[in-house]
């Protein structure tokens, strides 16, 4: 065996040690000790050698015989021999421990230091020694460490949990033996507990509790009482020294859910807090519930059932107490505590008369009794019946598609048969509509109801006392059929329709909501909303095209959906047509004056009469419009005096076909507009024009072929007969020109208005830098497209550098289009702008591209390391890179150049640049006269732009009279 951690055998038994796997050259001889002295054969001890292994067996106990013999210098004598024999066994005696006097009373400590508990202990062999607490092993709290002397146990940091009864155990083969140590923890106390509400109402909470378990090692003084609101996080602190074990909340908020907390409090300070695990509810007991009925009675029980209370006092109602009480008696004996509105009370004596009640509970407690008819206990037979209260005014009310189930108690001894009809007819079960019975009522199930399923269902139910037959109404719900057709076009115009329809026949059992109204053009397929919250059954569709062919659908919407739709006749938005009848006052007023007239129509030739006006005519002149176009009409008048009275018709008119008159648009404008209409920013101009035609035509005004449409700026007004547009706070982008279009079927008209806008100057155009040295550069640009309505008077040229962001003037009144800019400074990065100015100010600027500048003309490379070949006695070709030449030329016009070698052999690689010497162009002008005195005059020119390909030397001046 593995012996490393040593041997361990019971008392009286063979110890046997083996050691396996010796080896060495010679083979070793093994030798066995103990204690230092060499082990050998005896009765006690046998040693089994082999060249690899060695056991050695040692058996303690059996039976001896001793003697002794007394030893001097003069040798040993003779022996004293023990006449019994003497057998070595094991001694056992029974565990036993020691308890100081500290430790027999109570062992006290402070929280956060060490529990120190030492027991001396003994016994043969050495007892097992096991610490325990509340029955609890305590090996994972505390440090225990035993000999065969003592067992010590020790816990750190001590807190008032480890506070209470450790038992000490001790065991081994002779016995057993148990104590105990007490253990007090100075600490400050744990959780009162128990804590629960004692009574509730709507304003005020009772709670009570129970000392702490543990108290610290010292007596409660008070407790500290706390509250917060469910929604809150923080407590309020309301008592810091309550005495009892129970304190009333007062002031509550109805309804509200509240947390409360309590901490006990010692010499040792505020231990830790109980608190009320759930939110408790400010409420009061409820009110009793509604309606306890008997619903049933047999020879030995009563079926019970009852509503919810109507007020459940602010808290939920956890369940119901049933009493009963005999007759002649006063005693109510508890029947029952249940959750469900219907119970039966067995085991009831037959015969009897009794009276039952009910309380509804809730966390405030229970409500006031509601009591029960007195019901004699017996077996009872009755008529049938059926309970109807569940549904109201026996009417079942189910949206289509919908799953129905009507449920209906049926009353009565014996069990009525039930059986049920719709209509006349015997209802006819199928998988979709179907019935059953329960135990105590009938059934009928109507799955993905219909319209068709709508209507009277009877219930028939019959026993030996009688037979009732009972009708309940179902109504299904659902969405509205389409309305009623056809859409009548009531009047057309070239922009608008008004048009009317009926509401739907199918309603869908509940009102209609509103219309959609749908529109689309006949060319098209794709139907735009009009209008989706029409309450009428009639609708305006406005901003039509003229000419254009329109239809329109209309569909009706209640709570359960939109129906099906209605398509109107094809109908193309025209301009109404209208006829001016005229006539004289009639010659004879019967004696009472004229008060007004009444025009009646009739399309011929089988038309009838239908009146034109729906307003009294007064004067003798009317206009009958809505008329249809192509169609022929006569005319008739009535007149009407202040009697009352009314003439007979006159006679019809000719007649007459309703077709228009065309008339080519004709565009009036004021002679203002004839020329320029000029005006300065910031102003608003206007443009307006009188139109005639017929049809009356329609207007477009348009702005460098875009057309123009309303904005915050620019305001359109369009009317039959004129129109005009309003720029407001002009710019110059708005100059330009305006062109106002008229068209009907007779033609179009146009008129060009012609805006300009005096502001200040755009932007130039083409900016770009050029001739780019080490301290200068030439800016081109050209004149802006826009001069804001006045010549442009000088630019302003200005430069920064990339590194900084302020610009700085180079020339402010600069009349050319080119300027060289100078002193600036080698290998910066410059930005250059130019801005216009004209008499209204400073233009907007155009800023130029980033410019290094640097000289274009650099120093060419060294040449390479020169490679000498074709050695001869008198010569050698030496190559050493690029050879430059530069050799001036003069010539007008400028000579061709051709390079060659000696003898006329051409040059295989060559770049030339050719520069032709050639006279200066002229300075650059303007030259510009300065600090003129009576005696002499400054003159300032720029350098010429062409340099005739060398630096200009000097200049010379002249002059004449």
């Amino acid at each position: 065996p593995d012996i490393k951690d040593g041997l361990s055998v019971r008392a009286g038994e063979t110890i046997v040690v083996s050691a396996c796997k010796i080896g060495g050259k010679p083979p070793p001889t093994t030798v066995w000790s103990k204690a230092g002295r060499e082990l050998k054969n005896s009765d006690v001890v046998t040693i089994t050698s082999t060249p690899t292994s060695s056991t050695v067996a040692i058996k303690y106990g059996g039976r001896y015989h001793f003697r002794v013999r007394a030893v001097n210098s003069e040798g040993v004598g003779e022996p004293a021999e023990v006449e019994k024999v003497t057998e070595l066994v094991d001694q056992e005696s029974v565990p036993d421990f020691e308890l100081d006097a500290e430790l027999r009373k109570s062992l006290v400590v402070r929280a956060r230091t060490s529990i120190r508990i030492f027991v001396p202990i003994r016994g043969r062999p050495v007892p097992d020694v096991t610490w325990s607490k509340d029955d609890v092993n305590l090996k994972t709290r505390a440090h225990i460490d035993t000999t065969e002397s003592y067992t010590l146990l020790v816990i750190p940091d001590c807190t008032r949990y480890d506070a209470g009864k450790y038992n000490l155990c001790l065991e081994n083969v002779a016995g057993k033996k148990t104590g105990f140590v007490n253990v007090k923890v100075l600490d400050t106390p744990g959780p009162p507990v128990n804590l629960k509400p004692r009574e509730i109402t709507k304003t005020s909470i009772t709670l009570q509790w129970e000392i702490p378990i543990i108290d610290g090692g010292s007596k409660i003084h008070n407790y500290i009482i706390e509250k917060r609101e469910a929604t809150k996080k923080a407590y309020t602190v309301l008592n810091t020294a309550w005495q009892k074990c129970s304190f009333k909340f007062t002031d509550l908020e109805e309804g509200a859910y509240y947390y409360f907390r309590i901490s006990a409090e010692n010499d040792l300070g505020v231990g830790e807090p109980a608190e009320t695990p759930e939110p408790i509810r400010a409420s009061q007991a409820p009110s009793p519930p509604e309606n306890l009925y008997i619903t049933d009675v047999t020879a030995d029980s009563a079926s019970l059932a009852w509503t919810k209370p109507l007020h459940d006092g602010g808290s939920l109602i956890t369940g119901y107490v049933i009493e009963a009480q005999k007759k002649d008696t006063e005693h109510w004996f508890h029947v029952a505590a249940i959750k469900a509105l219907d119970f039966t009370v067995t085991n009831l004596i037959e015969g009897e008369e009794y009276t039952f009640r009910i309380m509804a509970v809730n966390a405030s407690g229970r409500s006031d009794p509601r009591e029960s008819r007195p019901a004699i206990i017996k077996e009872q037979t009755s008529g049938p019946s059926f309970d109807f209260r569940g549904i109201y005014q026996k009417t079942v009310i189910a949206k289509a598609g919908d799953r129905v189930k009507i449920e209906i108690p049926v009353l009565g001894k014996p069990r009525p048969v039930v059986s049920w009809k719709k209509g006349d007819a015997v209802l006819k079960e199928t998988q979709r509509i179907n019935t059953e019975t329960t135990a105590t009522s009938t059934v009928l199930n109507i799955s993905e109801i219909k319209r068709t399923d709508g209507g009277q269902y009877s219930v028939t139910g019959k026993n030996m006392l009688g037979t009732v037959t009972d009708t309940i109404t179902v109504l299904v719900h659902d969405i509205p059929g389409p309305p009623t057709g056809p859409i009548k076009m009531d009047e057309v115009s070239s922009d608008y329709i008004l048009m009317s329809w009926e509401a739907p026949e199918n309603d869908g059992g509940v009102p209609i909501n509103n219309y959609i109204v749908e529109m689309r053009e006949t060319t098209g397929t794709s139907w735009v909303e009009l209008a989706a919250t029409v309450i009428r059954t009639t609708f305006k569709a406005a901003r039509l095209i003229t000419g254009t062919g329109y239809q329109f659908r209309v569909k009706a919407q209640n709570r359960y959906g939109i129906g099906p739709s209605i398509v109107s006749e094809p109908v193309v938005a025209t301009y109404p047509h209208e006829v001016t009848v005229s006539w004289t006052k009639p010659e004879a007023d019967g004696g009472f004056s004229i008060t007004g007239y009444t025009v009646e129509r009739r399309e011929l030739p089988n038309g009838r009469w239908l009146k034109a006006n729906f307003n009294n005519i007064l004067e003798t002149v009317y206009t009958v419009s809505g008329l249809i176009e192509d169609t022929v009409y006569e005319f008739r008048v009535f007149a009407r005096n202040s009697a009352g009275a009314v003439s007979a018709p006159s006679q019809p008119s000719e007649a007459i076909t309703c077709r228009d008159d065309i008339e080519e648009p004709r565009l009036n404008v004021d002679s203002i507009y004839s020329s320029n209409v000029v005006v300065k920013a910031g102003e608003v101009f206007t443009l307006e024009a009188d139109v005639t035609g017929r049809p009356i035509p329609s207007l477009v005004w348009t702005k460098d072929g875009k057309e123009l449409e309303d904005t915050g700026k620019l305001e359109i007004k369009v009317s039959a007969f004129h129109t005009a547009l309003i720029n407001k706070d002009s710019l110059r982008r708005d100059g330009g020109t305006f062109t106002l279009t008229a068209s009907n079927p007779g033609g179009y008209a146009k008129f060009a208005f012609n805006v300009k806008v005096l502001d200040r100057p755009g932007p130039p155009d083409s900016l770009i830098v050029t001739d780019i040295a080490a301290e200068k550069c030439v800016l081109n640009w050209l004149h802006p497209t826009h001069d804001g309505g006045a010549k442009i008077d000088y630019f302003i040229i200005q430069k920064r550098e990339t590194s900084r962001l302020a610009w700085t003037n180079v020339a402010t009144d600069l009349q050319a289009n080119r300027f060289k800019v100078t002193k600036l400074l080698e290998g910066n990065e410059y930005v250059f702008r130019v801005m216009a100015v004209n008499k209204y100010g400073t233009g907007e600027p155009v800023e130029s591209l980033p410019v290094i500048c640097a000289n274009p003309y650099v120093p060419s490379d060294p040449p390479t390391q020169p490679e000498v070949t074709t050695i001869t006695k008198d010569s050698m070709v030496v190559s050493c890179g690029t050879l430059r030449l530069f050799v001036p030329i003069k010539g007008r016009p400028a000579p061709d150049v051709k390079w060659s070698r000696e003898h006329g052999e051409s040059l295989d690689k060559a770049n030339i640049e050719v520069i032709t010497l050639d006279k200066p162009g002229p300075p650059s002008g303007p030259v510009k006269l300065e600090d003129i005195s009576a005696e002499s005059v400054t003159l300032t020119w720029e350098p010429p732009t062409y340099t005739g390909g060398c630096q200009i030397s000097n200049y010379v001046v002249e002059k004449r009279d």
